[in-house]
């Protein structure tokens, strides 16, 4: 099974509209020899197809794309491969005509693709994209864009996480890359080190400690304090059962951050994973959570942006702001 270069002209390029990009290091690609079922299925209908994994390589496909007149972008990939793509399309495409996006889940947790409705049946769904795409709904989603003076340009994506909830991310990124066997790389690797850190917690061992935040989330309001969640996303959520975030206020980002000493926490835990937020729960009592357009947060040493580590100066604040509106394919 060949790849075309990413850093090569498609000689094909003329052929079709429609882009497959696929990262061959996704979880599910694996799985009952589903990549070379994608790469036929691609081919026996001419559409164009990259085989790439690092964001440099995602980033020269895109420009490509957009050079050659793409209309269909289809994204088969985790979370990360997501966010390397839409950061790509908002830098090069700016204000001019987006391609449209399908999104097919490839990695472990794929929230955009169970987001949008295209987490499953992904050989079905490709093959109605390539062959009727206008017969699939349109839905729209903005980024979240993530600005830092340790960034040499904004970075995009649909979920930010701080907080504990980075910690945990990045200490099971870790989990995995030390070791072998289901337990380290299976579909419950993540559960298992999850279910670790939570027994760990309960006996007084846990490596976090809460950073010192000061959040300004605009008209919604501000918080600050040692900080033990934070989250922030674009996406709905309106098919899971954990959605934790209020509604109140105004704009597309979704918020939630709790301080370390929030009154009540654990008996209001079950009120704050749903949603449904008590009048009390407010930043005098440690809680901040709704819609806001902007988020200005000072002293985040790092967060996880769609399941990729990004480290900051926790000196100096990070902005993350509304970003542009992407068109998404689905069933």
């Amino acid at each position: 099974m060949s790849a075309y270069d990413p850093t090569q002209p498609d000689e094909d390029s003329g052929a079709s509209d429609t882009l497959v990009l696929v990262n061959p290091r996704s979880f599910r690609m694996s799985l009952r020899g589903r990549l070379p079922r994608i790469v036929e299925l691609v081919r026996s209908r001419n559409a164009r197809l990259f085989e790439v994994a690092e964001p440099r390589d995602i980033r020269q496909v895109v420009s490509n794309a957009l050079a050659h007149g793409c209309r269909l972008m289809v994204i088969i990939g985790g979370d990360g491969t997501v966010q390397a793509a839409v950061t790509a399309l908002a830098e090069l495409a700016g204000s001019s005509e987006k391609p449209r996006i399908l999104v097919l889940g490839g990695g472990r947790t794929n929230y955009t693709a169970r987001d949008i409705g295209t987490h499953g049946k992904l050989l079905a769904t490709l093959e109605t994209a390539l062959d009727d795409p206008d017969s699939l709904a349109d839905t729209r989603r903005h980024t979240l864009a993530l600005e830092h003076p340790c960034l040499a340009q904004p970075l995009h994506g649909f979920f930010v996480a701080g907080a504990l909830v980075d910690h945990v991310i990045r200490d099971c990124h870790d989990y995995r890359a030390r070791g072998r066997g289901a337990l380290r790389h299976g579909h419950v690797s993540s559960a298992w080190r999850v279910a670790q850190l939570g027994l760990l917690g309960l006996f007084g061992r846990s490596r976090f400690r809460a950073p010192e935040l000061t959040i300004d989330a605009a008209n919604l309001g501000s918080l600050k304090g040692p900080t033990r969640l934070l989250l922030m996303t674009s996406l709905h959520h309106r098919d899971e059962w954990v959605d934790p975030y209020a509604d109140r206020g105004h704009g597309i980002i979704r918020l939630s951050a709790v301080c370390s000493g929030a009154r009540a926490f654990w008996r209001r835990l079950p009120r704050l994973v749903r949603g449904r937020y008590h009048p009390d729960m407010a930043p005098v009592s440690g809680y901040l959570s709704g819609k806001s357009e902007q988020v200005r947060i000072t002293g985040l040493s790092g967060v996880s942006l769609d399941g990729q580590e990004i480290d900051l100066n926790a000196d100096q604040p990070v902005l993350i702001r509304t970003g542009p509106a992407f068109h998404f394919l689905h069933p």
